[in-house]
């Protein structure tokens, strides 16, 4: 895992938030300071410091570890599509079964 990936998604996932620097680190219980080293790689997160990150953000702790960012957009997924309608919902599992590629029987 790289620091300044680590970095650049903490502070994504605090401006997807609009979390201010100071509301964020206010929230965390550190300093204004640590915060910005932390987005800026020039410290390292503990696990435990990644599980508070990603409560605060609302995304999950291995996407600030890691980047998977399937995880990272399936809440918002989950969301909109439930705020469509029956039919917006027919038509969107619609569209994406179209999408999805057939498995080949011959393939192993």
């Amino acid at each position: 895992m790289s620091v300044n990936d680590v970095a650049t998604r903490l502070n994504k996932a605090r401006q997807k938030k609009q979390l201010s620097i100071e509301v964020a680190a206010k929230s965390m219980g550190i300093s204004e300071a640590d915060l910005i080293l932390y987005e800026s790689g020039k410290r390292h997160v503990s696990l435990d410091e990644f599980d508070a990150f990603a409560k605060l953000y609302n995304v999950s702790s291995s996407y600030l570890r890691e980047g998977n960012v399937f995880i990272d957009h399936t809440n918002d997924l989950v969301n909109a599509f439930e705020k469509l309608n029956f039919e917006e919902q027919h038509d969107f599992i619609a569209l994406f079964s179209t999408m999805r590629k057939p498995k080949n029987k011959n393939s192993k």
